[in-house]
């Protein structure tokens, strides 16, 4: 059985309900060109991810007194955006555009109204774990200046839309964007997942006003 939005997998849902196979069954989950398959073999579930690039094998004890699912999660460190093209802002200017950043896939286990419990967190390659002796841990991500709002792809991502604003008198041209996601902060527009639009102003003093954002 495989379960994905819509046949061409262009479509990104926030959760997907995995069946859990009979024995000598599969259950199959596309996300973009990942694929999710879940096998019953001899009383015991074998979960494998593959992503085409590379494959991670699982072995879960399930039973059928619960459900699981597969949810496209928020990294848990803060996201440390770093644009490949060079972004510059003169004194007064503002840009409007967007970055993806990428989500993670979670497979996790409900059963009732008691809370979820992840099971396994398969985080993407693009994101690195980094250290600051100011901000402390967070992920570090190349991202791509986009003007307009992307085309759906499928893939594991969530669409952040960016305002930036010059309010100094010195030319800005910020290293990093630290990019803020919860998880109710996602909501499923035009076949995507968005995240509420965030605002970066750079003042005499560096970074002021709402959200967070790179040194000048």
């Amino acid at each position: 059985m495989t379960l994905a939005p819509e046949d061409d997998g262009t479509v990104l849902a926030r959760a997907m309900d995995m069946e859990l196979p009979g024995h000598g069954d599969a259950t199959r989950v596309q996300v973009g060109r990942a694929e999710l398959v879940l096998e019953n073999r001899r009383g015991s579930f074998s979960l494998l991810w593959s992503d085409g690039r590379e494959a991670r094998r699982y072995v879960l004890g399930l039973t059928d007194r619960g459900q699981l699912r597969l949810e496209l999660r928020v990294p848990r460190l803060p996201l440390c955006c770093v644009p490949r093209d060079v972004v510059t802002l003169v004194p007064g200017a503002r840009l409007r555009g967007y970055v993806t950043v990428p989500l993670v896939p979670t497979v996790v286990w409900r059963r009732g109204d008691a809370p979820a419990e992840p099971l396994v967190e398969l985080v993407p390659d693009e994101l690195q774990a980094t250290w600051d002796e100011q901000k402390g841990h967070a992920f570090e991500v190349g991202v791509s200046w986009l003007s307009r709002f992307p085309f759906r792809s499928g893939a594991a991502q969530a669409i952040a839309p960016l305002r930036l604003a010059n309010r100094g008198d010195a030319v800005v041209s910020p290293r990093h964007l630290d990019v803020q996601l919860t998880d109710d902060g996602l909501w499923e527009l035009r076949g995507a997942l968005v995240a509420r639009p965030q605002r970066l102003v750079w003042g005499e003093d560096g970074l002021s006003g709402p959200g967070t954002g790179a040194d000048a």
